[in-house]
């Protein structure tokens, strides 16, 4: 009976002591075609942020030659490159989002 009751009492404070930590993310990247300045950048963002889930777009500078990076954080496992597709809307004509992946949960 004893050893029932530190048990219980263990199992208390392990739970009343745990808190709900951050969410989960995850972090997409891929390659967006189309970005030529700030003001693009912005517009992609802008528009990507709306879909649900997303916390954070960044749009990075093309490197040696490449496409510009694309870098979204989001609380979602299931963004996909056509939901990126679909937020840009009329936009999509002049952005082309090449590529997405799920680089890493958190």
């Amino acid at each position: 009976m004893k050893h029932l009751t530190q048990i219980l009492l263990s199992l208390l404070f392990v739970t009343t002591s745990c808190t709900a930590g951050d969410p989960v993310t995850f972090t997409y990247q891929g390659e967006v075609a189309g970005v030529m300045c700030s003001a693009c950048s912005n517009h992609v963002q802008t528009a990507l942020e709306k879909i649900s889930g997303v916390k954070n777009v960044t749009v990075l500078a093309a490197k040696d030659g490449g496409l510009p990076r694309l870098e979204i954080t989001a609380t979602s496992a299931k963004i996909t490159r056509e939901d990126c597709v679909k937020a840009l809307g009329e936009q999509a004509k002049m952005y082309d989002v090449r590529s997405l992946k799920l680089v890493k949960a958190k």
